[in-house]
């Protein structure tokens, strides 16, 4: 591993000397890299954890030094990069950014955003060069929008969303599931028909208990209780890690669990790491 990568991994990984670093076993990979390009965010979901950025942060990574770090866990199998933020289409040089991971070979991109900018920016990004977008819409209705999200971008991320479906872009949606807004039977069937008719996957997501506590006493929803409403049976004896996939009206969902411990979800493989916008690597909990 690069020497400059040393300060990084301190804390991710539980080294005592620095030597050890060169003594990796040949089975340690870092299959993934998930890349928080800014901690700005043009949306205030009553939910979000900003992903354990503060929110006042204006750092925004450098190209060069995403890029560089992917050089070096290239050497440990990455083969994943997602890039996130706050709002990733916020940093102005998403294009160039894209472009310079394909450059490195092999390394498949995904985006995690929460849409208000897709049509914005939709000319800077390709389905050819991005696996996959996942959107956040967490409700289809435009009153329970500015609840969650505080703002009025509701036609916006579905305008986003119709432009990615015409350009044949691989497209998921991110719906957190919260109690007495949009957990009732009537949601959950209206997101999965929206799903189903414009063959988009859909991620169920447990509210996590890492943003305001009072917001999560509030709103949180045991999410197998609430999709058994619907007919979606996640055993829970049979998760793999920390979610469940299943086929439903030709469709793709999956349940995916608040994660408290990153190796124990992966069963002690610990295979991905956050970048955050101040260029520090660490062990990803959000």
């Amino acid at each position: 591993m690069k020497n400059y990568l040393f300060n990084y991994f301190e804390g991710v990984f539980p080294i005592d000397e620095e030597s050890d670093y060169y003594d990796i076993d040949d089975d340690f990979t870092i299959n993934s890299l998930r890349v928080s390009l800014t901690g700005e965010c043009n949306e205030e979901c009553l939910y979000c954890h900003n992903e354990g950025i503060s929110k006042s942060s204006k750092h925004s990574i450098d190209i060069e030094n995403i890029i560089s770090t992917i050089y070096s866990l290239k050497e440990f199998g990455l083969k994943k990069v997602k890039l996130t933020g706050g709002e990733p289409f916020l940093y102005k040089k998403i294009k160039q950014l894209i472009y310079a991971i394909k450059q490195i070979g092999d390394i498949d991109i995904f985006i995690t955003t929460n849409g208000t900018l897709i049509n914005k920016r939709i000319d800077e990004i390709s389905p050819s060069l991005v696996k996959k977008i996942s959107v956040s819409l967490d409700t289809l209705d435009e009153g329970k929008y500015r609840l969650i999200t505080g703002k009025s971008c509701h036609s916006e991320v579905v305008k986003g969303l119709e432009t990615l479906r015409k350009k044949n872009f691989n497209i998921e949606i991110d719906y957190v599931l919260l109690k007495s807004i949009n957990t009732n039977k009537k949601d959950l069937l209206k997101i999965i028909d929206f799903c189903n008719l414009n063959n988009f996957n859909l991620q169920f997501i447990e509210l996590s208990d890492a943003g305001d506590l009072n917001v999560y006493k509030k709103y949180y929803a045991e999410p197998i209780n609430v999709l058994k409403k619907i007919g979606l049976d996640f055993d829970t004896d049979k998760y793999n890690n920390d979610r469940k996939i299943i086929k439903y009206k030709g469709i793709i969902i999956t349940l995916c669990r608040s994660i408290k411990d990153v190796c124990l979800s992966s069963n002690g493989r610990c295979s991905g790491l956050r970048m955050l916008p101040d260029g520090q690597l660490t062990d990803f909990n959000y």
